[in-house]
């Protein structure tokens, strides 16, 4: 955006706008918003947040020996089209919050093994429904498996 002629803003400055410059702000790391200023009392306003429906490690992540595997427990963000996420190979990553000596910041993190670690199981296709649809229960049926439990 610097590049592009905006200034950055921060919201907990005072702001000394003026005409016929583009300025921007952002919060989170997720979302921004842009905005130029006319020589009159027109101005025009883009926004946007960047983040993208996921499925997110839930504060009680490990679920054991449920029907014989390990899962991680998940909550969805988003509207996502979650049917599209069974039978895939998951990794982890995101934003986590970590010590840094007595302050607490945030960082993001990639398990970097280039390896598969979590995949969400669907049913043979002769063992569903025979309606053609397939809309999986959010809390029940989103739950990563991370082993077989017969890995303890």
């Amino acid at each position: 955006m610097n590049a592009a002629g905006f200034q950055e803003l921060k919201e907990r400055d005072d702001w000394d706008i003026k005409a016929g410059k583009g300025y921007y702000l952002t919060r989170n790391n997720s979302t921004i918003v842009a905005f130029k200023v006319n020589d009159g009392n027109m101005f025009k306003i883009i926004g946007c947040h960047t983040d993208s429906p996921v499925l997110k490690v839930a504060p009680f992540s490990a679920l054991k020996d449920r029907h014989g595997f390990n899962q991680l427990n998940v909550q969805t963000y988003g509207g996502g089209l979650w049917h599209t996420w069974f039978d895939r190979d998951l990794t982890l990553a995101g934003k986590v919050i970590v010590a840094q000596g007595n302050k607490l910041v945030s960082k993001y993190w990639h398990a970097k093994n280039n390896k598969p670690l979590l995949k969400i199981a669907n049913l043979a296709i002769h063992l569903t429904d025979k309606s053609g649809t397939f809309e999986p229960n959010k809390e029940n049926h989103l739950k990563p498996i991370l082993s077989s439990a017969i890995i303890d």
